[in-house]
């Protein structure tokens, strides 16, 4: 099947096969093909045409970033995603209005929305004041990723 016959969600677990893949080179040519996918929807989705959107409840989600219990331990693979959420175009996600604001692949205003992102995840836990070892080890994956962010030097527009 030509890939952009695949959903918006089949095309994540490509991307995901993708981050997995042993062929760095072959990787990229099907990463490039998988991104000029979305980023046509998104595209379309965001000038008002009915475009299915993926199967999440917001970004992080659509990329399958998960912290906690039942989540990403190893930090490497959760900032692996988070790097892909950084470069790719957001697919067709939630409304047109949310996934516009997170802006260009590379875009500094892509890097702030996602740093903005996991402090009010890590403000939602401080203000519920959550003591329950799931929610503090959730928090600690978000404080630890948001360093990360926070250190990369990436090139963006």
């Amino acid at each position: 099947m030509p890939i952009h016959n695949h959903s918006n969600d089949q095309l994540m677990t490509m991307l995901h096969n993708i981050m997995n893949h042993n062929n760095r080179a072959e990787a990229d040519v099907k990463k490039i093909q998988l991104y000029s996918v979305w980023e046509l929807r998104n595209q379309e989705f965001c000038s008002g045409k009915n475009i299915k959107t993926i199967t999440a409840d917001g970004v992080l989600s659509a990329f399958r970033y998960k912290v906690g219990d039942g989540g990403i331990a190893n930090a490497a693979k959760r900032q692996l995603i988070l790097d892909h959420i950084l470069e790719a175009p957001i697919p067709p996600t939630v409304d047109m209005e949310y996934t516009m604001k997170w802006g260009e692949p590379k875009s500094t205003e892509r890097k702030n929305q996602l740093i903005r992102t996991l402090k009010g995840l890590i403000s939602g836990v401080n203000k519920r004041n959550y003591s329950r070892d799931k929610f503090l080890r959730a928090k600690a994956h978000w404080e630890e990723d948001l360093a990360y962010l926070e250190k990369q030097s990436y090139c963006y527009h």
